[in-house]
């Protein structure tokens, strides 16, 4: 007679265990997948860098045609040479730049962007813009250091984030105010007021405040959903954008529900195990994240059974690994059609399969397994014409309230100690 086993009253919160992880085997670690995506980030950032050198080159062109402009004649026809002598350094400092950027990796090296490279070249487009104005014009004119720094400010915070947008917004607005008030004037000129000054100031950290906090929140977003996109390249469909989450749509919230849309359908594609129709181990984990994140947000609950057939390693030594694939397939049958459409039942591997049950209570999931069991129990699996064969399964179960401080490898690997449990006291029975 199969023994019914549960706790006489509910388990207590789970915690986490050292036995077998029954959900992590990934071919590539998630610190190796962030390892790959600071090396593609560190890429990106050179390729810019060796670009945006035609544009710093263009910005000498330009510093040379306005110095001759201005001081081509009259009395101040000398006074171009500080301007010129600004140019050609930074066009010097670029090319040089450019050079380092494009030397040919060493052996067994990854060809990246240099530690600090891009601070240094982004100090140097300040210092060149604050020189060609201080210069050229005189003090009252200086908050062109402002104006040509947004061009930087942009391009900073859009291609190295956030941080080095800030340290250049700060840097640019240092610039404008010891360059008006601490520092003698080339051009003679009267300096801007403290008032204006201030007012100069202020304008400039609201424009840039409002293009930081847009232009690095949306390349944080994009860093977000490259580590998803990569993880589903090693084939964990466990990362999901959450678009909810974005205080500012915008087109990268339309891409991160397109790609939601897309892991859906390849969940579906290669998600399945061809053997047993049911999901596979990884589209499992997927599900079982997702599930549980919504059980802790409805505080509601979710059980888990993990399922193994009584001596199938006798079937397959005693009658061939053909035979035990037809008990496989005809056991997922069984469990596909005992399931809701809301369960999810899915094949671990060899002959292990677990099923979730949301908002399922202990009665109802303990009512699941034991109507489960009995189909088994009850089902001919035929090996050959007039050779049926007795197959019994052992459950154990698992619940737990989205309210409690587990997660969902908690209740996985407390599925997986009840089953120990049930097949260690006599198979064909359930466990909790």
């Amino acid at each position: 007679m199969p023994i019914l086993e549960k706790n006489e009253t509910p388990p207590t919160p789970l915690t986490p265990t050292s036995e077998r992880d029954t959900s992590r085997d990934f071919t590539r670690s998630y610190t190796q997948i962030h390892a790959e995506l600071k090396q593609d980030s560190a890429e990106l950032q050179r390729q810019v860098l060796l670009w945006q050198r035609w544009i710093r080159y263009a910005a000498v062109l330009v510093a040379g045609i306005t110095a001759g402009v201005r001081y081509g004649a009259g009395d101040e026809r000398g006074s171009w040479l500080p301007v010129a002598a600004a140019a050609a350094l930074y066009f010097l400092f670029t090319a040089l730049v450019g050079r380092i950027l494009e030397r040919p990796p060493e052996k067994g090296e990854t060809k990246a962007l240099p530690r600090g490279v891009a601070t240094v070249t982004l100090m140097a487009d300040l210092l060149m813009v604050s020189a060609l104005v201080y210069f050229s014009a005189p003090p009252s004119q200086f908050h062109r250091i402002l104006i040509l720094g947004f061009l930087g400010l942009q391009l900073t915070v859009f291609y190295f984030g956030r941080g080095l947008g800030i340290a250049t917004a700060l840097a640019t607005l240092a610039a404008y105010v010891v360059a008006s008030r601490f520092v003698p004037p080339h051009v003679p000129g009267p300096a801007p007021t403290w008032t204006v000054l201030a007012i100069n100031s202020a304008l400039f950290a609201f424009v840039s405040g409002v293009l930081v906090m847009i232009f690095g929140s949306f390349r944080a977003r994009m860093n977000k959903l490259r580590q998803f996109v990569k993880r589903v390249e090693v084939g964990d469909f466990t990362g999901e954008y959450d678009p909810t989450a974005d205080k500012r749509p915008d087109d990268l919230t339309l891409l991160g529900e397109s790609y939601n849309e897309m892991r859906s359908r390849l969940i579906e594609l290669v998600g399945t195990d061809v053997l047993t129709g049911c999901v596979s181990r990884r589209a499992f984990e997927s599900r079982l994240s997702r599930e549980w994140r919504q059980a802790k947000r409805r505080s509601s609950t979710l059980a888990v059974l993990m399922v193994d057939i009584d001596h199938f390693k006798e079937i397959n030594d005693s009658h061939g690994h053909p035979s035990g694939d037809t008990v496989l397939a005809e056991l997922g049958e069984i469990m596909r059609s005992t399931a809701r459409e809301t369960d999810t039942v899915a094949r671990l591997g060899g002959d292990e399969f677990v099923i979730m049950l949301p908002d399922t209570a202990w009665q109802g999931a303990m009512t699941f397994a034991e109507r489960l069991r009995r189909n088994v129990d009850e089902h001919r699996f035929e090996l050959a014409p007039g050779n049926a064969l007795p197959i019994t399964i052992s459950v154990g179960v698992a619940l737990a309230k989205g309210s409690d401080p587990v997660t969902h490898d908690d209740l996985l690997q407390s599925a997986d100690r009840a089953l120990y449990k049930a097949k260690s006291g006599g198979r064909n029975r359930i466990c909790a």
